[in-house]
Order: C-alpha cells, then sequence, then structure tokens
C-alpha cells in the first residue's frame, strides 16, 4: 500500500500504537541478565575436592598396608636368616664331631706305635705306615682325596709348579716328572695344590 507523502500513520487513541506498524508497532525488548565473568561453579569445585580428599586418603591406607606389609617381611627375613645361620652352626658342629669321631682310633694307634718297642725298626715303621694308612681312609671317607701328579699333564688349577726340567724326547712337553708335596681335594675342592716338578721338553 502507498501512503501519499504528507500523511503520517494514526496512532490508535487506545493504546498509542501506530496504525501500520506490528503489533503495538514497536520491537519487544527482551531483557537479559547480565553475565559475570569469572563466575565459578562451586558445586562442581566441592565435588572435586571431595573426590581429591577420598583419593588421598585410600592412598594413606595403602600406604600404611605397605609399610606395614614390608615390616613384617623384613621380620621374617631376620628370623630366615638367623634359624639359617643356626642350622649352619649346627651342621658344622656335627661335621666336626663326626671328623673327631673317625679320627680318634687312628690317634690311638699312632700313641701305641709310638709307646712300643722301637729297637725293632722294620716292625715300628711298619706300624707308623699303616697308622698313615688308617688316617688316610678316613680323609677318604670325609670326601678327600689325594691328586694325582707323576706321569699327568700339569693343570694350573690343581697344581703348582716349583721346578721346571728339561727333560728327553720320551716324556711330553708339560708333563709332571716329581711330586714335592701332596695336594689334596674334598668333593672337587681343592683344599692344597699339588707342588710339583714339570718337564721341559729339551729343543
Amino acid at each position: 500500500m502507498i501512503r501519499p507523502e504528507g500523511i503520517r500513520p494514526q496512532e490508535n487513541p487506545e493504546d498509542g500504537s501506530r496504525g501500520d506498524g506490528g503489533e503495538g508497532g514497536l520491537e519487544a525488548t527482551i531483557e537479559k541478565e547480565p553475565h559475570e565473568e569469572g563466575a565459578v561453579d562451586n558445586e562442581g569445585l566441592l565435588s572435586e575436592l571431595g573426590s581429591a580428599k577420598a583419593l588421598v586418603e585410600r592412598l594413606s591406607e595403602e600406604n600404611k598396608a605397605l609399610g606395614d606389609a614390608i615390616a613384617r617381611a623384613r621380620a621374617d627375613f631376620f628370623n630366615y636368616r638367623q634359624r639359617v645361620e643356626r642350622e649352619q652352626k649346627r651342621l658344622r658342629s656335627m661335621a666336626g664331631e663326626d671328623a673327631a669321631i673317625a679320627l680318634i682310633p687312628v690317634l690311638d694307634n699312632l700313641d701305641r706305635a709310638l709307646s712300643g718297642n722301637r729297637s725293632d725298626i722294620e716292625s715300628y715303621v711298619k706300624g707308623v705306615g699303616m697308622v698313615r694308612d688308617q688316617f688316610f681312609s678316613v680323609l677318604e671317607d670325609l670326601g678327600v682325596s689325594a691328586i694325582e701328579t707323576v706321569g699327568k699333564p700339569f693343570d694350573p688349577s690343581i697344581h703348582e709348579a716349583v721346578a721346571v726340567e728339561e727333560a728327553g724326547e720320551e716324556i711330553g712337553d708339560g708333563i709332571i716328572t716329581e711330586e714335592v708335596q701332596r695336594g689334596y681335594t674334598i668333593s672337587g675342592k681343592v683344599l692344597r695344590a699339588a707342588r710339583v716338578k714339570v718337564a721341559k721338553a729339551s729343543r
């Protein structure tokens, strides 16, 4: 609709609105609540604090339980070590008793040999030899063995060379020619290395 120039829209005397506008001829004003910057969600913060506190309490309880378990483990290990040491001491004592019981008869025979008639040298030497054989038999029962030497290749793990001698072609290089002092092992462990002389092939 074209409105002639100079003619203004009439106002409605009842509500003061213009005749050509929308409802009331005025745009409705929408009031909005102002938004405060930096506002904090107190409920969410309290919830997070409560969760953190519960976590700290749970970790504290777990830490205490772990500390108690470690203390018990240490005490158990200490008691176990003491039991092992006592058992080892008891076994060593028993081994010493067994060795003493086995060696006492040897000492008895040696005493008899020394107190016998020494005028018969041959019988005296024979008696001492028998005591020696008895003593070595006891050592063998305890697991002691003599190290083989003469005619065997030199082995630095069980032999100690005290001299090197030139030898003929019939004796190989590094072969033991003489035993200076006998060596012994017990259950495969060297008690004392055998002291020997070793051949060196002549060139």
